[in-house]
């Protein structure tokens, strides 16, 4: 009867805490409405507006969700009144018990920043993407003063929303979706926005060689993404509670982690046009950080299943074949870079989650 009791007062906990988050993430989203709203008031006011494009409807909303939600991230950590780190708080106490996350107690004000950062990102490209596509669904429609501003405040308010419980909720579970949904949107928006429609018959770097929108998004994505995962190396690989035999091997992986994200960061920040050796040098050095990393891994984290380092060694032998192709003139450069962004991405989202996995336990 003891063990049936504390059962229902862990459940009677758990859906008290779930509930004050839905309560505080309500008030933070109706809060950030408001301001969204009153905000867009001077820039409504008597125009009519287009959904997408330069002074449009979704331009303004997709800005202001981007600002409202890197606040809304940084508020959403200091719900917990803890320090601001990425993980752990208040609301994972009583959520995860009895299979606790673990706490990562020592502040991290550059990793909650940059995480905060991608999360405002996220939401300035998501409203763009989503008014692109109305703007096509509506030809030459415009937007009254009235309802611009109503719906404006809706995007902003429904951003902070979702952002604001992310934060609160933030685990390395959580941040490999953030991580992959935040490369895949920049990107993207790279190639919808770029000014030369067949950027791809040269080379992937070719997004970010030119003065528009669209190398600032492709850049910025790769410099941000990076940060991230440097940022996440330290998390990703806690040695809390750690085998000392393991010790060193999960030290040889963080220290793969950091350089693949540092190495990321500076593909964007070093384009082709400004400097060949440092953008070819750090590319090059982030294909032999992972190839490291993908056999290094197993020592590192012995409790993941076999089927995770398959996938490592399967995932390296295509970006092998993938070159060998390129060698013989079979791919182009482009079909290249791609594969294998695609691959060092998709094992590190999952490498993410079945760490985040073993931690749990």
């Amino acid at each position: 009867m003891t063990g049936v009791r504390q059962r229902s007062t862990e459940r009677v906990a758990v859906r008290a805490a779930a509930l004050d988050l839905e309560g505080s993430a309500i008030v933070v989203g109706a809060a950030a409405l408001v301001v969204g709203a009153i905000a867009s008031l001077p820039f409504f006011w008597g125009r009519s507006l287009p959904i997408a494009g330069p002074g449009s409807l979704s331009q303004f909303a997709a800005l202001a969700a981007g600002v409202v939600g890197i606040a809304a991230y940084i508020v959403g950590r200091l719900w917990h009144r803890d320090a601001l780190t990425p993980f752990g708080g208040r609301a994972d106490r009583p959520a995860e018990a009895p299979a606790a996350r673990r706490s990562l107690t020592r502040p991290a004000l550059f990793d909650t920043v940059v995480i905060a950062l991608a999360h405002g990102i996220i939401a300035v490209l998501g409203w763009l993407v989503l008014g692109a596509i109305l703007a096509d669904g509506f030809q030459d429609a415009t937007v009254y003063a009235l309802s611009a501003t109503v719906l404006a405040g809706v995007a902003v308010g429904f951003s902070a929303y979702v952002i604001f419980l992310s934060a609160a909720r933030m685990d390395l579970m959580r941040l490999s979706t953030v991580l992959a949904v935040f490369a895949a949107f920049g990107i993207l928006a790279a190639m919808l926005s770029a000014p030369d429609p067949h950027w791809w018959e040269f080379h992937l770097s070719a997004l970010g060689m030119t003065r528009s929108v669209s190398s600032l998004t492709f850049n910025l994505t790769l410099i941000v993404a990076g940060l991230m995962m440097a940022a996440i190396a330290r998390y990703a690989t806690d040695l809390t509670g750690v085998d000392p035999a393991v010790r060193p091997a999960r030290l040889r992986v963080r220290v793969c982690l950091i350089l693949i994200g540092l190495l990321l960061a500076g593909v964007g920040l070093f384009p082709l046009n400004v400097s060949q050796i440092l953008h070819n040098g750090s590319a090059v050095g982030m294909l032999i950080a992972f190839s490291l990393l993908v056999f290094w891994v197993r020592r590192a984290l012995p409790e993941a299943p076999r089927s995770f380092f398959l996938l490592g060694y399967v995932l390296f032998g295509v970006i092998v074949l993938a070159a060998v192709f390129f060698v013989t003139g079979y791919y182009v450069l482009t079909a290249t870079e791609l594969i294998a962004g695609v691959v060092v991405f998709a094992w590190l989202t999952v490498f993410l989650r079945v760490s985040g996995a073993a931690a749990r336990g």
